[in-house]
């Protein structure tokens, strides 16, 4: 019974011997990654735009309210209902315009996001292949891995590596 104990722990610790783990902090990855950078400005500049775009027709419509209270004591009762209903149309019209750009923003934010996570994830099994680990975990800052020695983050090199993957395109 002891030989059989012993020559278990020992295939244990043989096994254990052999594999090879890393870990890398997705947190600094992304934030760092060239291609998140570039994602970012991008939406950021499309969100300028459409900003922009929904100024050119907020502001006509605040100079519309602003005379309609100037002259709202001047108006019949008729027309007052009848300014006020417009009014709330075309606010309810730029509402939606504001709803709808701000969906338009978060779908493309989520699927190009989806596209980097993939990319990034398609990498990292690579690079696992090449350098013969059989584990890499991800974490965020020191959330998901409690300790791991430095010699097992390979989050610069992996981050350097995407980088410059990332500037040949």
């Amino acid at each position: 019974m002891k030989k059989l104990i012993i020559v278990v722990i020992t295939f244990v610790f043989i096994s254990c011997n052999q594999t090879k783990i890393a870990y890398i902090d997705v947190e600094v990855l992304m934030k760092d990654y060239q291609a998140t950078k570039a994602l970012e400005s991008s939406l950021k500049a499309k969100q300028e735009k459409m900003a922009k775009e929904l100024d050119s027709i907020g502001a006509p419509f605040q100079l519309k309210v602003q005379e309609y209270y100037k002259n709202a004591s001047k108006m019949s009762a008729k027309k007052r209902t009848e300014t006020e209903n417009s009014l709330q149309q075309e606010q309810q019209f730029i509402q939606a315009k504001q709803q709808q750009a701000s969906q338009i923003l978060q779908v493309e934010n989520q699927k190009e996001s989806e596209i980097l996570t993939k990319r990034v994830d398609s990498f990292v099994a690579d690079y696992a292949k090449l350098k013969g680990y059989n584990l890499i975990l991800g974490t965020s800052g020191k959330g998901t891995v409690m300790y791991g020695g430095e010699t097992l983050n390979v989050t610069a090199e992996i981050l350097e590596i995407l980088n410059l993957d990332f500037s040949k395109e």
